[in-house]
C-alpha cells in the first residue's frame, strides 16, 4: 500500500515545533504501541537534535502483550527513555508523570514547573494522554486524525506544564509497510486511501499472524481461501446484503477497518523487535 498525506496545517505545525523547542525542558514523543517503529516520525527526530525526549507508546491495551514485553526488553537494552501507556486504562500514567517530574527536576536551573512538549502522529492519543495526566477533559480529543490544529499550553499543576501540538505525519512515507501500518491504526485520514485495498491487507495480515482472532471475531470456520472470498464470507455472516442479493462490500470494509483500528478484533501488534 502506498499513501501520502501532508496537508498545509502539518507543515505549519512542524514550523511551530521548531520555534518552540527552546521553551521546553523535554519532549514527549507519543507513538502507537501496536506499530512501534512505523508510528515514530523520523522528521521530528531530525528537528529535535539533542533535546531530551521520552518516548510514550500509547494504546498498549490494544497491543499483543507478548510482543509488548519483547519491545520493553528491546528498549531497556537500548537505553532510550520510554514508557508503555494506555490513556483509557490509565496503565503507565503514574510512571510517566514520575519520569517527567523527577528526570527533569535535576536538570532545571530554576525552581519552576517542568515544561514538556507533546508530539506525535495523528490519532496516537496525545490529547487523551494529556487529559489522563491532568485528570480532566481540558484538551480536545477525538478518535480521528487531525483533531488538534494549534499548539496549546496546558497547566497540569505547579510541577508540570504541557504543550499540546497537532498530529504531524512525515512529509513522505517511504515504505509500503509503514503506509499500511499507519492506515491500519488510524493515523491517516480514511478519505485518502482505498479502504477496500486496506481491508484486503488487514485480512492478509490476520491470516498470517492472528488466524485465531480472524476466525473467532467473524465466526469463520475456514480461512484457507482467497482474501476476497474471506471478505465475502464476512459480509454474508454479518448480513451485509443490498437489494438484489448482492454483497454490500462498502459496508463490510467500513466495519472491518473500524474494528481493526479500534482494537475490537483483539490484541494485535503489527511490528515486533525481531524485524529490526
Amino acid at each position: 500500500m502506498q499513501v501520502q498525506w501532508f496537508p498545509g496545517h502539518m507543515a505549519k505545525a512542524l514550523r511551530l515545533v521548531k520555534e518552540q523547542l527552546k521553551t521546553v525542558d523535554i519532549v514527549i514523543e507519543v507513538c502507537d504501541a501496536r506499530a512501534v517503529m512505523s508510528s515514530r516520525n523520523n522528521e521530528l527526530s531530525s528537528i529535535l537534535n539533542n533535546k531530551k525526549r521520552i518516548v510514550v507508546f500509547n494504546k498498549s491495551s490494544l497491543a499483543d502483550d507478548i510482543i509488548t514485553a519483547e519491545w520493553e526488553k528491546y528498549f531497556n537494552a537500548s537505553g532510550e527513555l520510554f514508557v508503555f501507556t494506555d490513556a483509557v486504562t490509565k496503565k503507565g500514567i503514574k510512571a510517566l508523570f514520575n519520569i517527567l517530574i523527577h528526570k527533569c527536576a535535576a536538570d532545571k536551573r530554576y525552581n519552576r514547573a517542568v515544561k514538556a512538549m507533546v508530539l506525535g502522529l495523528p490519532n496516537v492519543g496525545k490529547s487523551m494522554l494529556i487529559n489522563c495526566l491532568s485528570m480532566s477533559s481540558g484538551a480536545k480529543t477525538g478518535n480521528r486524525p487531525g483533531v488538534t490544529r494549534g499548539n496549546q499550553w496546558i497547566r497540569l499543576n505547579s510541577e508540570l506544564h504541557l504543550l499540546d501540538t497537532p498530529g504531524v505525519l512525515m512529509p513522505k512515507i517511504e515504505s509500503e509497510e509503514d503506509a499500511f501500518n499507519l492506515v491500519a491504526i488510524g493515523c491517516v485520514k480514511d478519505t485518502i486511501f482505498d479502504k477496500y485495498a486496506a481491508c484486503i491487507e488487514i485480512i492478509q495480515f490476520l491470516k498470517f499472524k492472528y488466524p485465531h482472532l480472524l476466525k473467532s471475531r467473524y465466526k469463520l470456520e475456514n480461512i484457507d481461501k482467497s482474501d476476497d472470498e474471506i471478505l465475502a464470507d464476512i459480509a454474508l455472516k454479518r448480513g451485509f446484503i443490498v437489494k438484489g442479493g448482492e454483497i454490500d462490500l462498502n459496508r463490510c470494509t467500513d466495519i472491518i477497518y473500524d474494528e481493526f483500528k479500534n482494537g475490537v478484533i483483539g490484541k494485535i501488534s503489527l511490528q515486533s523487535p525481531h524485524i529490526i
